[in-house]
């Protein structure tokens, strides 16, 4: 069951969640973009969930190398609509693995989908500074098949987040975001960092380069004899390159 349960942690994360700050617009005029991008992760934590001999708790720790190697399907899509005063962002992905190893047949989903508000509510020098607000939904679905039985776990729950954002453009290509978030309701608490570097050579297209670290706890420990018992204590620091359209 080790085994089983390392392998089918591995791509937590694939989609990138466009992080859409920094395509600032002038004050007053909305503006609009939407994107994807590609995420190269690692994992380290620990994940439990029951089985027919009782609940089992299992450490996880995939470096990110390791994280490709079980892939089926990945997709991630964000959007922002901006009016320099507000920023309103939306985006979702969902993972799928499909693996087998030592007789086990493992598919696993992970789904996610995010909304938020942001309002800048100071400008010092160049620097544009907001409080953020929404919410995050998460979904794990297993489907586990091994000698004797099987079983499938499936899991949700959805966070209210609060958070901070930070805005720096150097130019009228280059700038600078940066977002810290906890989310609280649904889970134990999760912590959410992104700091990314944009680059808008075109008018209408918009790069970055991110670097992003998720630390979510859900479940308790002291529930393992229970038949639906799930636990999920994952850090979760990944690299990223994104591109959106805006207009």
């Amino acid at each position: 069951m080790k085994i089983m349960l390392r392998s089918c942690a591995l791509l937590l994360a694939a989609a990138t969640l466009v992080a859409a700050q920094g395509a600032a617009a002038a004050e007053g005029q909305w503006r609009f973009g939407i994107g994807t991008g590609l995420s190269s992760f690692s994992l380290d934590g620990k994940v439990g969930f029951a089985t027919p001999g009782g609940g089992i708790i299992q450490d996880i720790d995939v470096s990110n190398s390791d994280a490709a190697d079980y892939m089926k399907s990945a997709f991630g899509l964000g959007g922002f609509a901006s009016n320099g005063t507000w920023t309103i962002n939306l985006s979702g992905g969902r993972v799928e693995l499909d693996d087998s190893d030592s007789g086990l047949d493992v598919n696993w989903k992970n789904t996610n989908a995010e909304g938020s508000v942001v309002y800048n509510f100071a400008t010092l020098g160049r620097n544009r500074l907001g409080i953020l607000g929404g919410v995050r939904y998460t979904k794990h679905e297993w489907d586990i098949d091994y000698p004797g039985g099987s079983v499938d776990p499936d899991e949700n729950w959805t966070d209210a987040l609060i958070g901070l954002t930070h805005a720096l453009p150097f130019n009228e290509k280059w700038s600078w975001s940066n977002r810290v978030d906890y989310g609280f309701g649904g889970s134990e608490g999760t912590w959410n960092a992104v700091t990314q570097l944009n680059w808008r050579p075109f008018d209408h297209w918009m790069f970055n380069a991110n670097v992003k670290y998720l630390k979510t706890e859900y479940g308790e420990k002291d529930d393992i004899d229970k038949s639906d018992f799930y636990y999920y204590d994952v850090d979760q620091p990944a690299f990223g390159l994104g591109f959106l359209y805006v207009w």
